[in-house]
């Protein structure tokens, strides 16, 4: 066994006695942090890129969801792609894009280090977020059920009562020997 020597031993310096103590690693983070939050003030996206970067990745999302109904998963990757794609105007239904246009509105929202974007149309009157505008890019969140892309009526013609008054004959349900009317027979413990 060795054993120890005065002389070799190194005195730690104070950096390395500030960043190895559990406070100097919260003030660390704490510091970066702050810093995350100045660089996102500043470089959130501007109102116009904004507006532009919804409506693009919405067209992306009208294109894909043409004729087939996507699930959580598809919506999540397709969002992921949308960030580094734009959308082709010859894939778009024209039809489909106006009665977007018609029924929907986008509107942009700041917030102190990003910029949210939300749809408001008839079903979401409060409107649904559809984008996330953090570090000078869009983050899509749409989903094609966020939009209102037809209007109807919903419970057949208009002005029809929705409940009918009906009149029930009676209370006979028919003959079935296994059911018997409930008897009280005590406590099992009396």
């Amino acid at each position: 066994m060795e054993q120890f020597n005065p002389n070799t031993y190194k005195k730690q310096s104070t950096a390395q006695a500030f960043t190895g103590s559990c406070l100097g690693k919260i003030i660390i983070l704490a510091a970066v942090l702050i810093i995350l939050m100045i660089v996102a003030a500043i470089t959130r996206p501007s109102d116009s890129y904004m507006n532009w970067q919804t409506e693009d990745n919405i067209m992306e999302c009208i294109a894909a969801s043409d004729s087939i109904e996507s699930d959580i998963i598809d919506d999540y990757v397709g969002n992921i792609g949308r960030i580094f794609t734009h959308a082709d105007s010859t894939e778009v239904n024209k039809e489909l894009l106006e009665t977007y246009r018609k029924l929907n509105k986008v509107e942009i929202y700041p917030h102190t280090f990003l910029k949210t974007a939300r749809v408001i149309n008839n079903i979401h009157p409060e409107g649904v977020r559809v984008g996330v505008g953090i570090f000078g890019i869009v983050i899509p969140t749409v989903k094609y059920s966020d939009l209102l892309m037809n209007t109807g009526a919903v419970r057949g013609d208009y002005n029809k009562k929705l409940i009918k008054d009906q009149v029930v004959p009676d209370l006979y349900t028919g003959d079935n020997p296994n059911i018997q009317p409930f008897h009280y027979k005590g406590n099992p413990d009396d």
